[in-house]
């Protein structure tokens, strides 16, 4: 098990039955786990909406209120909103009459009201056709963000009028920029999905619910946040193997480097990558490292790469290798790569080695013969490789889908572990880790890391954390993913999405592990 602070992902029917226990009838307890709730999603709401543009003078906020605790969560996130924007607007569509809204709801309605009745409109469902409406009221100016807070985990299908229109509205207009769900998008249940809102992000407050992670409902939850709050801190889950590893494992990186160390207190990593084609994959690797705070990092690249690498980044040490005809590394390097490997505590290899077999070969043997933490990526996440290596949970593999498939074949990464004993990074928008029993996803992250390059920045961040040997390989792969995928939050919100280098990321590290958000 992670010595990081994870919590367990649970089913809807063991979401109910934790939170009654949780509970326990105590109405103003559920009060306050409400507004921590709506609190956070509005913080968190805003913060992505930062990713698409500045956010502007007066932002319209469209609302789906449900007459359940996500109606309650959806008015207080709004609420969070009007209170930190003061000319912010709300157009809200209750699903429900408000006497018929469960009791927090009611009181989550009469605060927002309190704080803001003059920036309010209603929209009636029961007297007008709210799509009518909403084509109305969106003419020349259409919305900056929707909370959907329509229907909760307690929601049942085939769902009814005017809930299906309304979803196909919202799915198909181009008037609503930011799409935000709480907990789970509406059509999304436990029992299935029904033409599901199609969210940009789901913000999963204090359990994160399966569906959610189901494969088959990607497409309608976007990008997950988990809105951590403390249900799980004085509770004893630790027999749920489906986790979620907290927003809060980060702070384990804040750490003083010690006064009496030196460079090699920190760790030296080898890397063993970069090819006459793909030179660029190695640089981005070994920026990454040294960015992620390794001590030494030594770099085995093709002979012909060695004076340009050199002259770029002078702070690692480049050895120069005998090349392929093809420009890839040559197996008669690997006695060079013995003597370097002896001062390393940690060896990853893979970005941009290309496809050419001797270098595969050469891969292998220099693996058999490192005895230490082990990170494969990229070109060397091959079954010519992996099947004649010994695996280990010192061993750390690092693919996508694709990259599994050409592994594995198309085996559940839940069984294959079982049968090969090392870490798994299955990389994705919802990235997860695999490490004997356990299955751990790693949420956060921003559509920016899809493009060529955010692999090899991973790699070096994994492997300068694994060459620390603070912390478990396991550990290792977590911190790594929620590390990048931080970075690359903040880097979006500060430049957008579009207009960036995936290298861009690194200069985000730093900030992303010295601020809680």
């Amino acid at each position: 098990m992670s010595r990081l602070p994870t919590d367990p992902i649970l089913s809807v029917e063991e979401s109910l039955s934790f939170e009654k226990k949780y509970f326990g009838g105590d109405e103003e307890l559920e009060w306050q786990a409400m507004n921590k709730a709506g609190e956070g999603v509005g913080d968190a709401l805003l913060r992505d909406m930062r990713e698409l543009r500045t956010i502007p003078h007066r932002p319209r906020i469209l609302v789906l209120v449900g007459k359940g605790h996500n109606g309650g969560d959806g008015l207080l996130a709004t609420k969070r909103l009007l209170q930190t924007i003061p000319t912010a607007r709300a157009v809200i569509i209750p699903l429900a009459r408000w006497e018929d809204c469960r009791s927090l709801t009611q009181r989550a309605w009469k605060e927002l009201k309190e704080l803001a009745e003059n920036r309010i409109e209603m929209i009636d469902p029961s007297s007008v056709n709210p799509c009518e409406e909403l084509e109305k009221r969106s003419e020349g100016r259409g919305f900056d963000a929707l909370i959907d807070g329509l229907l909760g985990m307690q929601a049942k299908l085939p769902l009814r009028e005017p809930i299906p229109a309304l979803i196909q509205w919202i799915n198909d207009s181009e008037k609503i920029a930011v799409r935000a769900s709480v907990d789970l998008p509406t059509g999304v249940t436990g029992e299935g999905s029904e033409n599901p809102l199609r969210a940009d992000f789901t913000y999963c407050t204090g359990i994160v619910k399966k569906p959610v992670i189901d494969p088959i409902n990607s497409e309608y939850v976007g990008r997950l946040r988990y809105l951590n709050l403390g249900f799980f801190d004085d509770n004893n889950l630790e027999e749920k193997r489906l986790r979620v590893l907290c927003p809060s494992a980060l702070q384990k990186l804040r750490r003083l480097r010690s006064v009496a160390g030196d460079k090699r207190s920190h760790g030296h990593l080898f890397l063993l990558a970069g090819s006459l084609d793909l030179g660029g994959a190695a640089m981005m690797a070994a920026q990454a490292a040294l960015k992620a705070g390794v001590g030494l990092l030594t770099v085995g690249i093709p002979e012909s790469l060695h004076p340009a690498f050199v002259a770029q980044l002078p702070e690692a040490m480049w050895v120069p290798l005998p090349e392929t005809p093809e420009g890839t590394l040559a197996l008669e390097g690997l006695g060079k790569i013995r003597q370097s490997l002896n001062r390393a505590t940690a060896l990853a290899a893979g970005p941009g080695l290309g496809s050419v077999k001797e270098t595969h070969t050469l891969v292998r043997e220099v693996c058999n013969f490192f005895d230490g933490p082990t990170l494969l990526d990229a070109d060397a996440l091959r079954s010519e490789i992996v099947e004649k290596i010994e695996l280990s949970d010192e061993l750390v593999l690092t693919p996508h889908a694709g990259e599994f498939i050409r592994l594995a074949g198309k085996v559940d990464p839940k069984e294959w572990i079982q049968d090969n004993p090392c870490t798994l990074i299955l990389k994705g928008p919802h990235s997860q880790v695999f490490s004997g029993q356990d299955q751990t996803f790693c949420m956060g992250g921003s559509s920016l890391l899809a493009r060529g390059g955010s692999g090899d920045l991973l790699t070096g961040i994994l492997g300068a954390l694994l060459a620390k040997r603070i912390f478990s390989p396991q550990d290792c792969a977590q911190l790594s993913l929620q590390w990048h995928g931080r970075a690359a939050e903040v880097l979006a919100r500060q430049h957008g999405q579009e207009s960036i280098r995936a290298s861009e990321i690194l200069n985000f590290l730093s900030f992303a592990t010295r601020n809680d958000f």
